[in-house]
């Protein structure tokens, strides 16, 4: 399933080679058809849009978004337990997963990047797949809630995503995140005082007491049925 390793594309680090493959991707969304057509319309508004970019304005705007704005991180694990030591098991988990379905890490990025993640999904079953990534569906739909907030193009991918999904976000879950940081820029200081913060604490509210996170053991935990049930690996 080509279309959620295209929309991983799409959130990459733009790249001469991405925008000249653009045409390509969306031929081949459109030739999946697993995506509705509004999705795809607006995949096309946000590809046109990434195509009259200079290629320098284009990778400070995604750099600006999803590197400066800790909130739109796509570190899927970032938004769950932030830094703190419970992060690590659960990429390892991660990172064994892939493996175990034949994919080998070779980007200096960790495992819960969006993008890796939907690759490692793209060689599932379809229905697999759908599933799979409803164990991350409340995170990504809150990232793409603040990206909407900031009225980029990029919250299109992330639309996408919910129309793949096999269930849909909880609502109630979303607006929380969005009460808690609606994913406005931050200024110098404040950015500063993310990072430290997330290096120095616990995130507590969204940590088991017992250690590890809920919802990563659930992302990881729905993951790995999905390996034993269906076998899926390849090289």
């Amino acid at each position: 399933m080509r279309t959620l390793k295209i929309l991983g594309i799409l959130l990459s680090y733009p790249s001469v080679e991405q925008v000249k493959a653009l045409p390509e991707c969306l031929a081949l969304l459109r030739k999946e058809t697993w995506l509705p057509q509004t999705s795809v319309a607006a995949l096309e508004e946000l590809a046109g849009w990434m195509q009259g970019q200079d290629i320098m304005d284009l990778q400070e705007a995604y750099v600006d978004l999803f590197d400066r704005t800790p909130s739109l991180s796509l570190h899927l694990f970032e938004h769950v337990h932030g830094d703190s030591r419970d992060r690590g098991p659960a990429l390892v988990d991660l990172h064994n997963l892939y493996q175990e379905a034949g994919l080998m890490i070779s980007v200096h990025e960790m495992p819960d990047y969006l993008p890796l993640f939907l690759e490692y999904l793209s060689v599932l079953q379809p229905a697999q797949a759908a599933h799979d990534l409803s164990g991350a569906i409340d995170v990504i739909a809150a990232i793409g809630a603040r990206l909407k907030n900031r009225k980029t193009p990029y919250a299109a991918v992330f639309d996408a995503l919910e129309e793949a999904a096999e269930h849909k976000p909880d609502d109630k879950a979303i607006a929380a995140a969005l009460a808690e940081d609606a994913g406005a820029p931050l200024d110098n200081q404040q950015l500063d005082r993310e990072w430290t913060e997330q290096f120095a604490f616990e995130n507590a509210a969204q940590t088991n007491p017992d250690g590890g996170c809920p919802a990563a053991e659930d992302m990881v935990k729905r993951m790995k049925d999905s390996v034993n049930q269906t076998g899926a690996g390849s090289q």
